[in-house]
């Protein structure tokens, strides 16, 4: 995977297209499985991830999901204390 020196859009509701420069520099060159996780490190997994919310639309990312576990998610990283469990 090359660094980013395109800039991709925030993901919008509706999919968007990536340009060849684009899909270089955000998708991986090959896939790989290392210790049962996708790439080497979570900016490899997360720039690829930014390039399918692009690619796909929100509006479909979030069908993925049922919407309490993106409530739970957008509070835990947003605003709000943390639950019980991790204090």
């Amino acid at each position: 995977m090359n660094q980013p020196d395109q800039i991709l859009p925030a993901p919008g509701m509706e999919p968007q297209r990536v340009d060849i420069d684009q899909y270089h520099a955000y998708a991986p060159e090959k896939f790989e499985l290392l210790d049962g996780y996708l790439f080497y490190g979570p900016e490899d997994r997360l720039r690829l991830l930014k390039l399918l919310f692009v690619n796909v639309g929100l509006r479909e990312v979030v069908k993925l999901l049922p919407e309490e576990r993106w409530r739970e998610a957008l509070e835990r990283v947003y605003g709000g204390e943390s639950p019980a469990e991790e204090r």
